[in-house]
């Protein structure tokens, strides 16, 4: 008779576990290993790397498309993981923007990089969940890697040198761990946004600041740099705190790969309004212990400034008036960025006047441009993907309306940026809105409208 194989045991290795041997469970390395002189790995996920890396990365110039399917065509990936990056690529990336063709998402880094392919299928997994959840079907929980992800980006930034090449690809690792965190997974206990806002922070600070890594021309790269700067000044002025950047990073940022499409209407960029809004949070802090010092002159400024404006006739309108004509096929797309720039305009000036200037949600200045930035939020269409980046201006709007079709308008576009993102972030958005319409605090001060936004919650 042939020997009896021996049954593998719960928790072996992977090359026992491959050879369908006993593992004797030894750490960090069982006997058979040191036996064979096998690689022992414990890792709840089995990567397959190739002995050889490529040696080229993608260039900007290729398809990402292209590129995927080069990379997928060699079986070094599981199946499940394979899977996991094609619905990245197709499904979550372009969420992250409005633009019509997004730039290349990171999957040959993923491809070379060990975190960043762990967290992009965990990231893929994670919102396939809700998506198939909301279609009520059964689906099992996803397969978490992010325990792993984060050992792997430990581990990397203890044994690699503290150069871009080493640290540029953990920084995209750790920028999608923040977005997982506080658009998905925030109502979760393991969320960590914070945590990872400030690892951020210390890889941007090491790899030389916004310049250096603008400079740098990785598309990938600075557009999530402008969504994590985006989030920043969104959560610091909810929370009532300064942005963890200063206020000139957003002509830096404007001159890269951006989350928004770099529409302008009179000279005004969504950029410029985000500086603008990054000044006013520090202004507010300036003067938060001292009321007495506020500058009626710096806030005519900032009323100035923010002002949503027109074209005013010139002669030359008159002289020549076939050029300023406006053909139909960029008619709708023209209305629809001066509409989303617009409500951020409106949403920056309630924030002057009731965290700044201190007045009550039913004043006069407040309610116009509450009632302007609901109008701009009608005009841009449900279909288009600005509307699905206008998440902050429908909450600051729906926090200081007092209208009931106004706030019933505002939960039925939270339905359907949900029903197109499926982040659980609008799903908590909506529910801190209901809380407050029916709280004392809808009449309070700034702060407290915005307090019961859980502290993961991310805001675009």
């Amino acid at each position: 008779m042939p020997p009896k194989r021996e049954r593998t045991v719960q928790g072996s290795c992977w090359p026992c576990k491959q050879r369908r041997v006993k593992c004797d469970l030894g750490k960090p390395l069982c006997q058979r290993c040191i036996s064979s002189e096998a690689k022992c790995c414990y890792d709840k996920l089995l990567i397959r790397w190739k002995k050889a890396l490529p040696t080229q990365s993608l260039t900007v110039h290729q398809s990402p498309f292209m590129s995927l399917n080069m990379h997928l065509t060699d079986n070094t990936l599981a199946s499940r993981d394979r899977k996991a990056l094609e619905y990245f690529q197709f499904a979550v990336w372009p969420l992250f923007t409005t633009a019509a063709h997004p730039c290349p998402p990171p999957i040959p880094l993923a491809m070379e990089c060990q975190p960043v392919l762990l967290v992009v299928c965990e990231l893929a997994e994670a919102h396939r969940t809700l998506r198939d959840e909301a279609g009520n079907s059964t689906v099992s929980a996803p397969f978490d890697k992010r325990m792993s992800c984060l050992a792997s980006v430990r581990e990397q930034l203890r044994n690699d040198n503290s150069n871009q090449a080493s640290l540029s690809p953990l920084l995209v690792a750790v920028f999608l761990l923040y977005f997982l965190d506080g658009f998905i997974e925030c109502d979760h206990q393991s969320a960590s946004t914070a945590s990872h806002h400030v690892g951020v922070q210390a890889i941007v600070d090491h790899l030389g600041g916004f310049t250096a890594l603008i400079k740098m021309g990785q598309k990938d790269i600075t557009m999530l740099l402008s969504e994590f700067a985006s989030t920043d000044l969104t959560k610091a002025l909810l929370d009532d705190r300064s942005p963890c950047f200063p206020a000139e990073i957003w002509t830096q940022i404007e001159h890269g790969t951006v989350w928004w499409d770099q529409e302008t209407y009179n000279g005004t960029t969504l950029a410029s309004v985000f500086r603008l809004m990054a000044e006013m949070s520090f202004y507010r802090q300036q003067i938060r212990g001292d009321p007495e010092t506020l500058s009626m002159e710096v806030v005519r400024d900032f009323e100035r400034c923010l002002q949503p404006s027109f074209q005013i006739l010139n002669f030359d309108h008159i002289k020549n008036p076939n050029t300023y004509m406006v053909h139909e096929s960029t008619l709708e797309p023209r209305m629809q960025a001066d509409s989303f720039t617009r409500a951020f305009q409106h949403s920056a000036l309630v924030y002057l006047y009731r965290a700044i200037c201190g007045l009550p949600p039913r004043h006069s200045l407040v309610q116009q441009h509450v009632q302007s930035g609901v109008e701009c939020i009608r005009n841009i269409s449900p279909v288009s993907k600005a509307h699905n980046c206008i998440i902050f201006p429908l909450y600051i709007m729906g926090a200081h309306t007092f209208l009931q079709d106004q706030q019933t308008f505002v939960l039925e576009r939270l339905d359907s940026i949900y029903k197109y993102l499926r982040f659980n972030s609008v799903l908590l958005v909506r529910a801190a809105l209901e809380d407050l319409w029916k709280s004392p605090r809808h009449n309070g001060d700034w702060w407290d409208m915005f307090r019961s936004l859980g502290e993961h919650v991310l805001v675009i």
